[in-house]
């Protein structure tokens, strides 16, 4: 019983001390949660499961101070916690996570975004505790380290811009003492000195410092120092030669405190002022020159007088005699005398300004005058009204010789006008342009719709005149044709070059088909009437015209140039050199009108793009490749591929600088480059296009040579593709024929000498014999005709 009542009172103080260490414990665990909340921190326990996750096992809910709120029920803690972690954070967490559950010991920092809207900067630490199951136990602790981090972030931020101001302005700060003997000693250097010395090194004894010292400026900066040293704020501005080997204007000033014991302290700064100075000089310069052009204007400056009795000059400033040329006495009579030289046709406009100077308004006036040289100029006079405290009425004024400014004035008038014209023109031939007709056909369509005709003209095979005898002929045989036409037309009626050789006209007051006809065929004989001499050539020409009358179904420009096309088709097919008011008309005496093959269109379109002369020169290139094919009897689609390439074996020359298709002498080598990317760009362009990516080998390879020395490949003889050859050829000739900026034009008789020369070395044989064949009765045609 004893012992058993032992045992019991064992139990029981057992059971004392164990709560005594429960209370000892609670109170610390208190005071130790006290001390977190201080400082912001929270201890934790939990779980990290093998997939990553973390599982909560405290007592009260992690992390409720920093997420601003208790988690949603039934939601445990550790999810409610991840569930804020910031999305862009969650890879830092996780790798957190994957260390503890490797057995390391780990710390993270991310950010939560708090229910009360506050996103806030968590650093985490924890010890893990592998257990049996594969699970591991952790324990850790959680700070808000946000203030620390935004006063972090706000220090790195303050310490830039200070280090980038320092930078901007130029300026090194600097702290020195003065020794017993009386020298200078620096104790502290900022940012700065090294880019004022030029990238050498800043050193404590300033050697380098006064290595770049400006021997001129030695004297100053020895004064600036003794001052210093004697205790005396000073500044002064010398110039640094730099290990760049710049040099740079300094301001070094600095200011003396004596410490107790003493000591003389100098805390300087010292500025770049380079830009500063040389900002200085030019502006003193440009006071200068100010000063200079003051004294050496062309105005006259002047002080008038007002009274009841008229106006008295009473200052009179330099240059009157030289607007007047010639000396002009003072007082009234110098006033009364140049009155007298004022132009007789401003002489009204002179006395009218002068009755309105009572009224004290300002004035401005232009006239001329006739100088005592006999020299006319065109004066500016401007005159601003004051009024002193007696009342009296005065005039400051300027007159200036505006007389040059006057003749540009005119001259810029005079161009402009140019340049509208020019804008509404065919440079060419003088007549209106496509743009401007258009413009003149949709007012008269406004203003007379059922009296207006529309004549579209097309000289007939035009093509061979600028064949055979070049586009210095042809040109000079389209002004002949215009000036022919404009002579049959009515003071009303308008002439337009609608493009290339074709020509449109707006002819007024028709209103019947018969009036049409007969003014229509007036201009059709004009042009037939005799050969057109022009530039030691005479050319028969004649035209084929299409004509149409406005009304109700033809009411714009539009639907009248469709109707006039379609009839000048009708008059080509009908044999030419005939007028047509019919659409159609003639169609029965000959085939029917095939329609231009989709290829061929897009070629063109994409020659057009090209733009400039290429367009027609494609144009003779691609018929003289046709009828070379067929010529050598090949199929037709090589028939086609071979007119598509001449239409398009020059379109990669639109990525080429006009500068250097233009230039009238020789190629560098360097140019010859660029022009030699032509062929390769050319093909990409044509392979963009489905409807001619058949014509792709014809563009690449139309500067090969059948020697082998050609370019981009360097093919040779039947390795180049056969109408790559052709256009070669065709291409060749045409240049020949036409005049380039490097080059005249050639005679067909010249063109096709060198055609021949150039078989089996640059062009192929077979070809060249084939082309000499076509050209041939062309050539033959055209010298029986002239």
């Amino acid at each position: 019983m004893a012992a058993g009542s032992r045992t019991e009172r064992l139990r029981v103080y057992a059971r004392g001390l164990r709560d005594r260490v429960a209370s000892r414990l609670g109170l610390v665990d208190a005071q130790f949660s006290d001390i977190l909340d201080l400082f912001e921190e929270q201890v934790y326990a939990g779980v990290v499961t093998a997939d990553g996750h973390f599982i909560a096992n405290s007592p009260a809910p992690i992390g409720v101070a920093f997420l601003g709120g208790e988690p949603p029920a039934g939601m445990p803690p550790g999810e409610f916690w991840e569930s804020r972690i910031h999305p862009d954070d969650w890879h830092a967490y996780e790798e957190f996570n994957r260390a503890l559950l490797r057995g390391e010991d780990a710390e993270a920092k991310y950010r939560v975004l708090a229910l009360d809207g506050v996103t806030r900067v968590i650093q985490d630490r924890a010890r893990p505790l592998r257990r049996a199951d594969g699970s591991v136990l952790i324990r850790g602790i959680i700070s808000d380290v946000t203030r620390r981090e935004d006063a972090v972030a706000r220090l790195a931020a303050a310490s830039d811009r200070f280090a980038r101001l320092l930078d901007v302005v130029g300026e090194h700060v600097y702290l020195a003492e003065v020794q017993p003997d009386g020298s200078i000693k620096e104790l502290f250097q900022g940012p700065g000195a090294d880019r004022l010395l030029g990238g050498a090194e800043p050193d404590p004894e300033m050697e380098n410092w006064e290595a770049a010292l400006h021997p001129a400026d030695r004297p100053a900066y020895d004064a600036f120092n003794e001052a210093l040293a004697a205790g005396k704020d000073a500044d002064v501005e010398y110039r640094l030669t730099g290990a760049d080997g710049i040099t740079r204007w300094v301001h070094d000033r600095a200011a003396v405190r004596r410490l107790p014991g003493g000591t003389v302290e100098i805390s300087g700064i010292v500025s770049d002022v380079s830009e500063r100075r040389r900002m200085r000089a030019e502006l003193a310069e440009a006071h200068a020159a100010l000063s200079r052009v003051v004294d050496a204007m062309d105005d006259h400056l002047y002080t008038l007088r007002v009274s009841g009795q008229g106006y008295a000059t009473v200052y009179r400033g330099p240059h009157r005699d030289a607007l007047a040329g010639g000396p002009l006495p003072g007082g009234t009579a110098g006033d009364r005398l140049w009155e007298s030289l004022v132009h007789p046709d401003d002489l009204e406009l002179w006395r009218s300004a002068v009755a309105r100077l009572v009224h004290a308004e300002p004035i401005e006036l232009e006239y001329r005058l006739v100088g005592l040289d006999g020299e006319e100029r065109v004066l500016l006079d401007r005159l601003r009204p004051r009024r002193e405290a007696d009342g009296t009425l005065y005039y400051d004024g300027a007159t200036r010789d505006i007389t040059e400014r006057r003749t540009l004035e005119d001259e810029l008038r005079l161009a402009r006008s140019a340049a509208e014209r020019r804008a509404r023109t065919d440079e060419l031939t003088g007549v209106y342009n496509r743009r401007h007709f258009a413009e003149i056909v949709a007012e008269a369509l406004l203003t007379s719709p059922a009296g207006c005709g529309l004549l579209l003209l097309d000289a007939d095979h035009f093509k061979q005149v600028n064949d055979v005898y070049g586009h210095v002929v042809g040109d000079a045989v389209l002004v002949e044709l215009t000036r022919r036409l404009q002579a049959e037309l009515g003071a009303e009626d308008c002439l337009a070059r609608w493009g290339g050789e074709e020509f449109a006209v707006l002819v007024r007051g028709v209103v019947t088909d018969a009036e049409l006809d007969d003014r229509a065929q007036r201009l059709r004989a004009a042009v037939e009437r005799e050969a057109i001499v022009a530039a030691g050539a005479s050319v028969r020409l004649t035209v084929s015209v299409g004509a149409v009358r406005s009304g109700e179904e033809l009411a714009t420009l539009d639907t009248l140039v469709e109707a006039a096309d379609s009839c000048l088709y009708a008059a080509k097919r009908a044999g030419r050199n005939r007028v047509s008011l019919l659409a159609g008309a003639g169609a029965l005496a000959a085939d029917p009108p095939q329609p231009e093959p989709e290829a061929v269109a897009v070629a063109r379109a994409l020659a057009v793009v090209a733009g400039g002369s290429l367009e027609a020169h494609a144009e003779a290139v691609a018929e003289l490749a046709a009828q070379v094919a067929e010529k050598l009897g090949l199929p037709e689609t090589l028939v086609l591929r071979c007119r598509l390439g001449g239409w398009l074996h020059d379109v990669g020359k639109a990525t080429i600088p006009e500068a250097i298709l233009a230039k009238p002498g020789p190629l560098d080598e360097s140019e010859w480059a660029v022009m030699r990317t032509h062929p390769a760009i050319g093909e990409e362009i044509v392979l963009g296009a489905g409807a001619v990516r058949e014509a792709a080998a014809a563009v690449r390879h139309h500067h090969e040579r059948y020697d082998g020395t050609g370019y981009p490949d360097r093919l040779a003889g039947d390795a180049i593709p056969i109408e790559a050859r052709i256009v070669a050829a065709a291409d060749a000739y045409a240049a020949m024929t036409a005049d380039r900026p490097y080059s005249s034009a050639r005679t067909p008789q010249e063109a096709m000498a060198e055609l021949h020369r150039c078989a089996g070395s640059q062009l192929d044989p077979r070809v060249v014999a084939a082309l000499l064949a076509v050209l041939g009765p062309t050539v033959r045609a055209a010298l029986r005709a002239a």
